[in-house]
Order: structure tokens, then sequence, then C-alpha cells
């Protein structure tokens, strides 16, 4: 960036700002090392096409981060309901998530944006709760 007067410099989204497919695959994978070490979540990953299922995470994340790529979010919810994931689960994983952008130095902005696309699209994917 220059800061001299009259240079133009624009950041067109906070895909371009993290760094762009490079962060976004590099997040992806800490992402799924944290997933994979964790106790509580790994079961979900049984049986799981992992290079298949961190291509759609890619996609997702530069979706959401305003890149490149489209992603059907209608998808998710399909494509979740056989897990029965937590409240808890979710949760656990969005903070993942958040853990991850930090340690590659995503402006808080940016992740506080992810938070929100994640709480957004929580309904999809996470279980409905047994009827009382």
């Amino acid at each position: 960036m220059s800061d001299s007067p009259g240079a133009t410099t624009t950041v067109s989204s906070a895909y371009d700002l993290i760094g762009g497919a490079p962060s976004v695959r590099e997040a992806v994978d800490r992402l799924y090392t944290y997933l994979l070490a964790d106790e509580q979540l790994a079961d979900y990953f049984d049986g799981i096409d992992l290079p298949k299922l961190k291509g759609h995470m890619v996609m997702l994340l530069t979706h959401v981060l305003g890149g490149p790529t489209g992603y059907p979010v209608e998808n998710l919810g399909p494509a979740h309901a056989r897990l029965n994931i937590s409240v808890a689960h979710y949760e656990r994983v969005a903070q993942y998530a958040a853990g991850v952008l930090f340690e590659l130095h995503a402006p808080m902005d940016v992740i506080l944006q992810v938070g929100q696309v994640l709480a957004s699209v929580q309904p999809l994917i996470v279980a409905a709760p047994a009827a009382a």
C-alpha cells in the first residue's frame, strides 16, 4: 500500500484482506487439525472423505469472506442432517474457527464477520432438539 497523496488502494473483500486462497487453505487445514484432535468432535469425521470435506470448507469460507467462489448455503442442512450435531459441538467448532483466524492474524472485524455467518447458519446445521 502507498501512503502518497492521490494513490488509491482498495481491498475488495475480507478474502483479499486475509491473503486469498493460500490463507483460506491454511485456515481450513489448521481447523481440521484441531477438530480431528478434539475428543468431543473427532467422531463426526469417522468414515468421511477428508480431502473432499476440506474442499467444501475452502469453498464455504471463500464464499463467507467474499471471495470469488459461490457456495450453495442451502445444502448445509441436508449435508449435516444425519450427524445430529449439538449446539455445544457447533459452538465448539465456531470457537476453533475463530481461533484459527486469530492465529493467522485475520483482523478482528473479519473474525467477527465469520462468527456472524456461523451464527446465522447454525439452525441449518444443528439438530433440532427433541420435543419435550
